[in-house]
């Protein structure tokens, strides 16, 4: 009885296990599959705003674009009145043909591309020597000279004292109790073991099974009324299995534990020679004086100290701010590989500071505007001129 007990207490816990395990797996999966739903959302989301973000930004671009150009297309129309107005010294000059017209670029060639930009002022350095400080002269007094003369006088009389000879003390050391030997008792936790126990799996049982003629191991044999089988009884031995549970190897107890006494060296300072007194001869001091003696007296002297000069640098301004043709790169040019090499010059040369992505973007074109004003290069076009590429070193 108390195997068969046993043996289903050890089923009921195996089945326990069991579903405890499958319960905590899924929830695990279930976990995960959240957790995977949540940072896809998340990712989504990113990316939905820096769609967002981009179209705005293009948006913008696009409307500052055409205010450029509607800019440039107002100071075109003035630039045309103002030479309409300009008189002439002949009486009607020839108009002006398809290619030298201000709405195409003059000289253009084949394959090229070419766009209005504002062409910076130019400007003249101018360098001249300016006097600063005229030639003067200066008046010095030389002070007298002297130098010193070292005479030995008697400061202080030979004479007797008395000194005193200060005690001396020595250092000994002590061995002192500063704790006495004691014991104290300290709890020592129960200590437990793992061990193996064999408990019955399936006990032993009787079954009926299909016999080929007479058993003679059967505990019992009958014929079946419907198939005319023989039926015989058969035993089945009982199954076993080994089961791991902890025990108490040794229950809480307490020891004694002794300390010993502690000592300490101690030192201390003792007396060794008391203070005693001496009478020693004290010699004369004498002293080495310095006596100031005239050398040279004071004079005047005259220094004359030539002009001052200095190297003057100006800027004069040569040319006027202006609205002209340059040429520039085309778009079918600007490959990604080309705008990628554009955008690492740009940012070695600090005037960029987003991603090398090959793309020519509002972030790439300010950027390249903002090198070219900074350099004195053609600005206020969409694209690259073909001066500003040469000078940051874009290979064309």
């Amino acid at each position: 009885m108390l195997s068969k007990t046993s043996a289903l207490i050890g089923t009921i816990l195996g089945t326990t296990l069991i579903l405890s395990g499958c319960s905590t797996m899924s929830a695990n999966q279930n976990q995960y599959k959240k957790d995977l739903d949540e940072k896809k959302t998340q990712y989504e989301r990113k990316l939905a705003e820096k769609k967002a973000q981009y179209e705005r930004d293009l948006a913008e671009q696009r409307k500052r674009h055409k205010k450029q150009q509607k800019n440039l297309e107002q100071r075109n129309k003035q630039l045309q009145k103002k030479l309409a107005q300009k008189p002439t010294s002949t009486a009607a000059a020839p108009a002006p043909t398809t290619a030298a017209s201000p709405l195409f670029p003059p000289n253009a060639q084949p394959g090229h591309c070419y766009s209005k930009v504002i062409m910076p002022a130019q400007y003249k350095t101018n360098t001249q020597r300016v006097m600063v400080k005229p030639a003067t002269s200066t008046i010095s007094i030389v002070p007298s000279q002297y130098k010193n003369v070292t005479e030995r006088m008697l400061v202080t009389e030979a004479s007797q004292k008395t000194i005193t000879i200060p005690a001396t003390y020595k250092t000994v050391t002590e061995r002192v109790q500063v704790k006495p030997a004691h014991t104290h008792l300290k709890t020592v936790p129960a200590t437990y073991k793992t061990v193996q126990q064999k408990i019955i799996d399936t006990p032993a049982h009787t079954v009926w099974k299909r016999g080929a003629g007479f058993q003679s191991g059967a505990l019992e044999t009958r014929i079946d009324n419907g198939t005319g089988d023989i039926m015989c009884l058969v035993e089945v031995p009982a199954t076993y299995k080994t089961i791991t549970k902890t025990v108490l190897d040794q229950p809480e107890r307490t020891v004694e534990i002794k300390h010993p006494a502690e000592y300490r060296t101690v030192s201390k300072r003792v007396l060794d020679k008391p203070a005693t007194t001496r009478t020693i001869p004290v010699p004369a001091v004498y002293k080495n004086v310095t006596v100031t003696r005239l050398v040279s007296e004071e004079k005047e002297v005259r220094k004359t100290i030539p002009a001052v000069y200095k190297t003057v640098t100006s800027s004069e301004k040569v040319g006027e701010e202006k609205l002209a043709w340059a040429e520039v790169l085309c778009e079918d040019n600007m490959t990604p590989a080309r705008v990628a090499e554009l955008q690492k010059l740009l940012k070695k040369a600090g005037a960029y500071t987003g991603p090398v992505d090959g793309q020519y973007g509002p972030m790439t074109e300010r950027a390249v505007n903002k090198y070219a004003k900074k350099n004195g290069l053609p600005t206020g076009s969409r694209l690259v001129s073909l001066e500003t590429a040469k000078h940051i070193g874009l290979k064309r």
